[in-house]
């Protein structure tokens, strides 16, 4: 008898060497982006899970008492506190069964992680200490703004105004207006599930990830370069000088100070920006 044939009758469960060979996560950012995609969560909870790390990092570098996490264990606390910060909850259960295969893919001795087990409550028991660590570290204020938030209607005020009917010009259509029946009947999709919609929050999400951005500058702001960048990444032009178009889609409430700052504060970006200022 195989040794395989062997574990099937007692029930045994396979080495994880003997599994498909699965992606092995590179750093604890791409650890908590594929996790957020086994777990099907919205855009919007990792969003709030990079930020709450951001939070924490920035908590440990001006702290005496230091608490101790480490990266993989701080990823699943905040996307498991993202999770129902961000009204999409996921038990314990969810987060720990993949994550361990993930975490132990290049080890191959060892063991799928079963349900109930000792090592489960040991690892559940790790989690929830450093959840009570996080919440701590956050004050508990685990409602922020996102990037995310403000996308719509920065997006619909750029390119939203070509179907607007004033000035003589007579719009199209108000896609957005148009009964649910009538859009599905069409195949009418959203604004956010455009091509630059969905690029946009691509680069929403992403920004939530960078220390200094999420950290030290409003949402409002993040949102708007998002846009912006996107745009001038598709070979766009927004109309005026960018001054202006902030002012007008932002209604006054994005500084240009900042907005500028978040542009060069990834190389990325700074080729996007004209005469951009220089970094300090």
């Amino acid at each position: 008898m195989t040794s395989t044939a062997s574990r099937q009758m007692k029930h045994e469960p396979e080495p994880l060497s003997s599994l498909v060979v699965i992606p092995t996560p590179k750093e604890p950012w791409s650890f908590m982006a594929l996790m957020a995609d086994i777990l099907r969560l919205p855009d919007e909870t990792l969003a709030m899970a990079f930020i709450y790390v951001n939070r924490f990092n920035k908590y440990t570098r001006s702290s005496e008492a230091t608490p101790a996490l480490d990266p993989n264990t701080l990823a699943l606390a905040s996307l498991s506190i993202a999770s129902k910060s961000s009204e999409a909850p996921r038990r314990l259960r969810e987060f720990l069964l993949p994550a361990w295969r993930l975490i132990q893919s290049k080890n191959p001795s060892a063991q799928p992680l079963t349900f109930p087990s000792s090592l489960y409550d040991s690892l559940r028991t790790t989690l929830v200490q450093a959840e009570l660590i996080l919440l701590r570290v956050l004050k508990f204020e685990l409602r922020l703004a996102l990037p995310l938030d403000f996308l719509p209607r920065y997006l619909d005020r750029t390119i939203g105004e070509v179907n607007a009917g004033g000035g003589g010009w007579g719009g199209t259509e108000d896609y957005d207006g148009h009964e649910k029946e009538h859009r599905d009947e069409y195949q009418m999709i959203d604004l956010m599930d455009t091509r630059l919609g969905k690029a946009c929050r691509l680069k929403a999400i992403e920004v939530c990830k960078n220390y200094q951005l999420s950290n030290f500058f409003p949402a409002r702001a993040l949102a708007a370069a998002c846009v912006y960048v996107t745009f001038q990444d598709y070979g766009f032009n927004v109309g005026g000088d960018r001054s202006t178009w902030l002012e007008e889609v932002t209604s006054g409430k994005v500084d240009i100070e900042d907005f500028d700052e978040v542009l060069v504060g990834s190389k990325k970006w700074c080729q996007a920006l004209p005469n951009q200022p220089s970094q300090t």
